[in-house]
């Protein structure tokens, strides 16, 4: 999947929560701050953020990500 598509980075991430926090994310949603986040949410979106990207996040990606929004650039730079 290129990685020019934040729409699709976005459906990609908020596929991975219950349908109703789907509804909760945009670009501007920070997934660190949503009920289900847990540290196994954690290792499914990293997995599938390199499946998908064939990048690697560590933990301090997802700390300096504020928002879906600023992860999509932390991976865009990772992945160049």
């Amino acid at each position: 999947m290129p990685l020019s598509d934040l729409e699709s980075f976005i459906d990609l991430i908020s596929g991975l929560f219950k349908k109703n926090e789907q509804n909760q994310i945009d670009e501007n949603t920070d997934i660190k701050q949503l009920k289900e986040w847990s540290s196994l949410q954690t290792m499914i979106v990293v997995n599938e953020i390199d499946r998908k990207y064939n990048v690697i996040l560590d933990v301090e990606d997802f700390k300096n990500a504020e928002s879906l929004k600023q992860l999509f650039n932390i991976i865009q730079s990772k992945g160049s």
